[in-house]
Parts: structure tokens; sequence; C-alpha cells
């Protein structure tokens, strides 16, 4: 074992990683996504991964479990980012905040469009254990539900207190569209990609004075009841669901 490697090792204090710590797993998790980004993620071993960032696969091991780990680590740390925005928006209108917010995403995600393609087939997989729709995202789903909610309630015309919960399961489901739709957008600077986002936004206005009445209500909360076990909804779970037997 190389000396630096020696003292890495002796550096978790209280069960905290001092700073060197912190670098040597910030080092690890770029290697692991630039590798991921170049050459696929299944082609890409953990071995390799030490290799690139210039550690041994035992102390790279000490910091991620698995190549799994360090998609997960991704996830939370967009999610992360994207929480503490939506903490930050000025009480706008709710159009606005959620253009914002979906803005922010698409910034937020730009510098791992690369590592995203890769890793397409393997997110979209809900028995994968780095899917998006995933037993092992479902925490990192429900934060970012809660961002959708914290964006509604925040909004100057927010609608009334018993459809924001359904909203804000529907408004992350366009969120997880909209980041599926960039993945594939071939357009010059992702420009379909705007178009999609600012016809959200445009819905959303164009629905908001109707919320209220009776039909639209009842629509709102029926796909909120569909879509929200995938969506980290806490109302909702997979095995309430009955596809003959919708109650409202």
């Amino acid at each position: 074992m190389r000396k630096h490697e020696r003292g890495e090792m002796t550096e978790e204090l209280d069960g905290r990683l001092t700073r060197k710590g912190e670098l040597a797993r910030q080092r690890i998790l770029e290697s692991a996504l630039r590798l991921f980004g170049d050459r696929g993620y299944e082609e890409t071993t953990m071995r390799e991964i030490a290799a690139e960032a210039g550690y041994s696969p035992g102390l790279t091991y000490r910091y991620f479990a698995s190549k799994e780990e360090l998609v997960l680590v991704l996830y939370q740390n967009l999610d992360e980012e994207l929480d503490q925005y939506t903490r930050e928006l000025p009480p706008t209108s709710l159009s606005e905040r959620l253009h914002q917010t979906l803005s922010q995403q698409l910034t937020l995600l730009a510098p791992y469009r690369g590592v995203f393609s890769a890793l397409f087939g393997t997110t979209l997989n809900p028995h994968s254990k780095v899917g998006v729709f995933g037993a092992s995202a479902a925490e990192i789903r429900r934060r970012a539900r809660k961002s959708y909610l914290r964006v509604i309630q925040g909004a100057k015309d927010a609608p009334r207190e018993a459809q924001r919960e359904d909203l804000a399961t529907v408004l992350y489901g366009a969120h997880m569209a909209l980041v599926l739709f960039w993945l594939i957008d071939q357009s010059k600077n992702a420009a379909r990609t705007r178009l999609f986002l600012a016809f959200l936004c445009d819905v959303l206005k164009l629905m908001q004075p109707v919320l209220w009445l009776s039909p639209v209500r009842q629509s709102l909360a029926r796909l909120a009841t569909i879509i929200g076990p995938l969506l980290g909804d806490e109302r909702y779970q997979d095995e309430d669901y009955q596809s003959n037997e919708v109650s409202l």
C-alpha cells in the first residue's frame, strides 16, 4: 500500500471524514463518472475506477462499496442541490417558480449528460440498483417530490391546501418527463427541451384558474393516485393501487 493511502485509511475521526478524506472521495466519484461517460457504465469496473483516481482498489472500496453506490451518490448530490435551490426561490407565481426550478434542474444535469446517456437503459430499469424508479432511489424520489411541494407552497398564487399534494406529485412527474426528453433530445443546445419546459409552464398557468373545479380536481387526484407510488408520494403505496378500484 502506498504511503498516501495508508494515511487515508486513518483519517476517519468520530465517524466523520477529514478534509483529505472528503477530497479522496470526491476524486473517486469524479473518476467514476468520467469513465462511465467515456466507456459506459456496464463496461467500467471498480478496479478501473481506482486506477483512474490513483488509489488502490482497497481504498476505493473503503469509500464506495460498489459502482451502484457511486451512481446513487450522484443522484443524491443533484437532489440536494435542487432541494437547496427551491428553498431560496422568491415568492413569485407558481408557473415562474416551476420554470426556474426546471431550468435549474437542466443546468445541474448538463455536466453529466454523457454519464446519464451511458446509464439510460439501466436507470429506467426498476429492478436495477441504480434505477431511478427502483427501491434504492426511493428516499431520493421522496425528497425530490417534497421540493416540488415547496415550490407550490411558496408561490403567491398557490392553489388550495387540499390540492397541493396532488399537484406536487404531478409536477414532479413533469420533472421526470422533462429529464427523459432532454436525454434523447438531439436538437442544438437542447432547444426542443427548452420549448418543452416552456410548454409545461404554460399548461400549468392555463390550468390554475380551473383547478378548483370538481372535474379538474378529481382528474388531478386520479393522476396523482396512479403515478404517486412511482414518484415518492408517501400517501400511496404500490400494493394499495388497484387498477379497477381507484377511490377519489
